[in-house]
């Protein structure tokens, strides 16, 4: 006999309607949990991207609340922030959670669902420890307008490129001007422990015979002799330059600066000298950037010559957290190391007027290094900085040196260069250093 089975469909619809409604209503609140998710994952991106950049002002958590203002329902989200700052490194990481209430799931016990958005984001930049070698040769009065008058705004604008309000804290830059020598200035010629023979200058001799000084760092100064104070034979001065192969103490090292102004002055300061000693130059510039000169800075940092804050320098070749540039300018060959034959025997030029003091010395040279031997020490020292790791420009100014492209890192890093192109190759070096700094 059948039975009556009339009801049969409305009782499987009731039965079903609370599955349906579960299945429609928790894909409403899925939706919803996807879209509050993407909400907050993106202002937590885009909070920890502006929290870690170093250029930011704000402190960490304001900066984060500013950028979160964006999540419509930021107001119930619970924050942790996590940093880690540094001079020239910043590192943050931000949790954010948030529980959304569900509007159809609470049918099966559901009432609200976690959402956890993480994003973490760091900023370093290297510390940055720069030898900036500037000719000072009387060349450098050529051509009109003048070399050294192209020069001095080009120079200042690397300075201003290099040194800012948020990089000098971990920048360092040291401007080594050069004429036939170099001068290290009368307290650092003290503190490295030279025997002086005369206070005209104070420029130190480095081993011109086997080039045991070239590429080695600090050498044993206390071993080493002072520079003679002479001239070759020029009977007058033209304005802007003195005679004398080393130069006076107002032209001479500036020790790992941090300070623009005081950087920019120098530049304008510089007088020119006689003589190109390019090798001299590059081995101090390297100098000032290898780890065995700690000790040294250290002292001149006590002496009020270098900011406390790079006492420590330079840091070790292999510091991955420290980028070591030498820029090297030059507008000519490099010239004999010469030296007069009697070292302190002031006279005049022969046939020519008398001079004033400083009682400059004349004659042929009992003591020289031809240019094959000094571009030899120049190499040496370009080889073993590249070997360490120093990233090395070079700019040819009115001139195209053998010895310019064989020192710079790469072809790339030349610059052959006049007039004005002096200022765009400063310029390219400068982006340079800063694309270098990014990727480091």
């Amino acid at each position: 006999m059948l039975k009556d089975q009339q009801g049969n469909v409305a009782v499987i619809s009731a039965l079903m309607l609370l599955p349906m409604l579960v299945l429609a209503g928790g894909a409403t609140d899925i939706a919803r949990y996807e879209a509050f998710r993407a909400q907050l994952q993106d202002g937590v991106d885009r909070a920890v991207l502006a929290s870690a950049s170093l250029t930011q002002r704000s402190s960490i958590e304001s900066t984060a609340a500013e950028y979160l203002k964006s999540v419509t329902f930021i107001d119930d989200v619970t924050l942790d922030i996590d940093y880690e700052t540094a001079l020239n490194s910043r590192a943050v990481t931000i949790t954010a959670r948030y529980e959304m209430a569900t509007g159809f799931l609470p049918l099966i016990g559901i009432d609200s669902m976690p959402i956890v958005a993480v994003a973490s984001a760091a900023e370093r930049r290297p510390n940055l420890e720069i030898s900036l070698m500037l000719d000072i040769s009387g060349s450098m009065l050529d051509d009109s307008p003048s070399r050294i008058s192209l020069l001095r705004p080009a120079a200042k604008q690397f300075v201003d490129a290099m040194i800012t309000e948020d990089t000098a804290p971990y920048t360092s830059l040291s401007i080594v001007p050069y004429a036939g020598t170099v001068n290290p200035g009368a307290l650092a010629f003290g503190l490295l422990g030279v025997t002086r023979q005369h206070n005209y200058s104070s420029c130190i001799e480095f081993d011109h015979t086997s080039n045991v000084d070239y590429g080695t760092g600090m050498v044993p100064f206390n071993l080493r002799a002072q520079v003679p104070h002479f001239t070759h034979n020029h009977a007058s001065n033209p304005g802007g330059k003195e005679w004398s192969y080393c130069p006076y103490e107002a032209t001479s090292i500036t020790y790992l600066s941090n300070n623009a102004t005081a950087l920019k002055a120098r530049i304008d300061s510089l007088k020119l000298h006689d003589g190109t000693g390019t090798g001299v130059a590059t081995n101090w510039g390297y100098l000032l950037l290898d780890p065995s000169a700690q000790p040294f800075v250290s002292r001149m940092a006590a002496a009020g010559q270098v900011p406390m804050q790079f006492s420590n320098r330079p840091a070790a070749f292999n510091d991955s957290d420290t980028l070591k540039v030498l820029v090297l300018m030059t507008d000519g060959n490099i010239s004999n190391q010469e030296r007069p034959k009697q070292y302190a025997f002031p006279r005049a030029q022969e046939g020519g007027p008398s001079l004033k003091t400083p009682p400059y010395q004349y004659g042929s040279s009992n003591n020289t290094a031809l240019k094959p031997t000094a571009s030899v020490s120049l190499r040496r020292v370009c080889q073993i900085a590249k070997e360490n790791g120093v990233i090395i420009f070079t700019i040819g100014f009115y001139t195209t040196s053998a010895d310019l492209t064989t020192c710079a890192s790469s072809a790339n890093h030349f610059y052959n260069v006049k007039g004005n192109g002096i200022t765009l190759a400063f310029q390219s070096i400068a982006n340079s250093i800063q694309n270098l700094k990014l990727t480091q």
